[in-house]
């Protein structure tokens, strides 16, 4: 079947449309068992205390994120509903199925190999239609202009997304504005931190092997190189392995994807998009582990990483997080 027609079955996503001219597209994905509309329209309506510098039309200050991003548009998809087979295989919304986040701690052998599969199908085509709204939306206001992420299994999802983008995908001449994850997770958290410390063994060795011959690491870099903009992909010399390392983990994903490996050395869309992940300290449903895994899995890869810790349960808390969010998305736009 195509990817064209496995996405129909997916409801139409629940647009807000921006206040002033549309300038931005923020697509965010809702959680398991929820969808679109509840999950936007509640995100939405979430107050903020910014001192706001950003004024709607009547002159009152903006106190949502709708207000203080007035040119925004606010997408929202719905997953499709699929059978949960840990649930005795009741229907719900899930953009994949896998045994819940909160569960998988408990098994003691861990996720069978074949409970791992469980998550592919959704996986795979919960990515081509999120893709397709993604093209959509650079195709209106540019890739640099379009910020992607979620809640808790959308944040899984969107992650997941983002890493399986190549430069067959996006024009890598520009990058994604920024992604937002809240009470979320990496999928295949752990076989990717695998695949990157395989790397790193590689450069120790690499290393020591130039430490025994006596001779200059002739990709060392000075203290005014680093933290520069070009950290990921600049000039030529620097930074080798993490470069191999990040198709690696590219290619990982798109093989679950069952998609085309990208090409060594090749550059991807995503390597400077900046990353907000924000979580719970008392989550229940998706531990802080999960979240802080996920965020050093990300800052391995030499993402620009912002990780923020609250004292809540599983959702995102109102106002400190949406003020978080909110002073996240103003820096990644202003410098667009």
């Amino acid at each position: 079947m195509s990817d064209k027609k496995k996405t129909r079955s997916y409801p139409e996503p629940f647009v807000v449309d921006s206040l002033a001219d549309h300038k931005h597209s923020f697509i965010l994905l809702h959680g398991r068992g929820s969808n679109g509309e509840h999950f936007g329209t509640e995100l939405l309506n979430s107050r903020m205390t910014l001192d706001s510098e950003s004024i709607i039309e009547d002159g009152q200050a903006a106190n949502t994120l709708r207000q203080y991003f007035p040119n925004a548009k606010f997408i929202f998809p719905t997953a499709k509903k699929r059978r949960a087979k840990w649930y005795n295989r009741a229907t719900i919304n899930q953009w994949f199925d896998s045994v819940p986040i909160d569960e998988q701690d408990h098994l003691i052998a861990g996720m069978t190999k074949e409970q791992e599969e469980w998550q592919l199908e959704g996986l795979r085509e919960s990515r081509a239609f999120i893709k397709n709204i993604l093209d959509a939306e650079i195709e209106l206001v540019g890739t640099s202009n379009v910020v992607i992420g979620g809640l808790s299994q959308g944040c899984a999802m969107s992650l997941h997304v983002l890493l399986s983008l190549d430069s067959d995908d996006i024009d890598t001449s520009s990058q994604l504005a920024g992604f937002v994850g809240m009470s979320g997770w990496l999928p295949y958290a752990d076989t990717i931190a695998d695949v990157l410390n395989r790397g790193q063994t590689s450069v120790d060795e690499s290393a020591a092997d130039l430490d025994e011959d006596g001779d200059d690491d002739p990709f060392a870099t000075s203290d005014d190189d680093a933290g520069s903009e070009d950290d990921i992909w600049g000039r030529e010399h620097e930074r080798k392995e993490p470069q191999t390392s990040v198709v690696k983990v590219c290619g990982l994903i798109r093989d679950n994807m069952d998609l085309p490996q990208p090409a060594q050395g090749s550059k991807l869309p995503w390597t400077r998009t900046p990353i907000f992940l924000g979580h719970g300290k008392s989550d229940e449903k998706v531990k802080m582990a999960k979240g802080a895994k996920a965020a050093e899995c990300l800052q391995s890869l030499g993402l620009q990483v912002t990780w923020r810790e609250y004292d809540e349960g599983h959702w995102y808390k109102v106002p400190d997080e949406i003020d978080d969010i909110a002073r996240f998305l103003r820096a990644c736009l202003a410098t667009r």
